[in-house]
């Protein structure tokens, strides 16, 4: 029984140690950059835009850019096992400080999405069922069977919500016009990624504006996965259509198959059954 106590006593002074690469305002554990003050008062990056140029300890100005070196590093070797910050939605796992932002932004399957349309406010574990009973049907496509969605789009419209009742994820096929004489369209999924041997990969087809003799645009590529969308846009892999291809009322026909593959190292990918 004493040797018991014994192993427990290193953990939990090390659990009470962390108490010291906390932000002293939002009191969660550092991560990217550390700023201080000129007394050496510290706060994470994401607080700093929240003080209005006035150190919360001291109430001493924050001088510029001011990074705390010495405490990044420190938290860069922080040899400890730390939990995921969404553990109260679900999540059972233990990180390296190195490894949590990167799953918590991409892998957690406990991470809550934000919904895509503007002045929604909701950021849950249910954004299929969300967008689904909230938002009219004109707002979203759904896809039928395990084929493809198939529908139109305006070119006013940022995006097109696509919702899979199969695996209940939710894709975007976004129409960029940040191009000269036409559109971008490309897919993104609003979810965590796949597991660790999964990918998604889509294929895009766009019609030519039913006019005789018009090529089909195509494309395809990996699905990248976020938890939310700001209108951000993909620079490097897009489907270019030129604005002959929109019909006299602003608007494209599209086919979207969207599949899982399995990665195969020697393989490649492998598409799921």
């Amino acid at each position: 029984m004493v040797k018991s106590k014994e192993k427990d006593r290193p953990a939990r002074k090390s659990m009470e140690e962390l108490d010291a690469f906390e932000c002293p305002i939002c009191l969660s554990l550092f991560q990217g950059p550390i700023f201080q003050c000129k007394n050496g008062h510290v706060v994470c990056d994401a607080c700093r835009v929240h003080i209005h140029g006035t150190c919360p300890s001291c109430r001493e100005p924050v001088v510029g850019d001011i990074r705390c070196r010495g405490l990044e590093n420190a938290m860069a070797s922080l040899a400890l096992a730390l939990p995921c910050s969404f553990r109260s939605h679900g999540c059972t796992e233990l990180l390296m400080h190195t490894e949590r932002r990167h799953h918590e932004a991409f892998l957690c399957q406990h991470a809550p999405s934000k919904c895509p349309f503007q002045g929604c406010p909701y950021s849950g574990l249910l954004l299929y069922d969300h967008i689904h009973d909230a938002h009219s049907c004109l707002d979203y496509e759904v896809r039928f069977g395990r084929s493809a969605w198939r529908g139109s789009l305006h070119r006013s419209r940022p995006f097109k919500v696509l919702l899979d009742p199969v695996d209940r994820r939710v894709f975007l096929l976004l129409n960029g016009g940040d191009i000269r004489s036409g559109r971008s369209l490309s897919v993104v999924c609003l979810g965590p990624r796949p597991a660790a041997n999964q990918l998604l990969e889509y294929k895009l087809k766009v019609c030519g504006a039913g006019k005789p003799g018009s090529l089909s645009l195509s494309a395809s590529g990996s699905v990248p996965c976020m938890r939310s969308w700001a209108g951000q846009y993909p620079t490097d892999e897009f489907l270019f259509v030129p604005d002959a291809y929109w019909t006299f009322f602003n608007s494209i026909n599209a086919n979207v198959h969207v599949q899982s593959s399995t990665v195969n190292n020697a393989l490649g990918s492998v598409p799921t059954p």
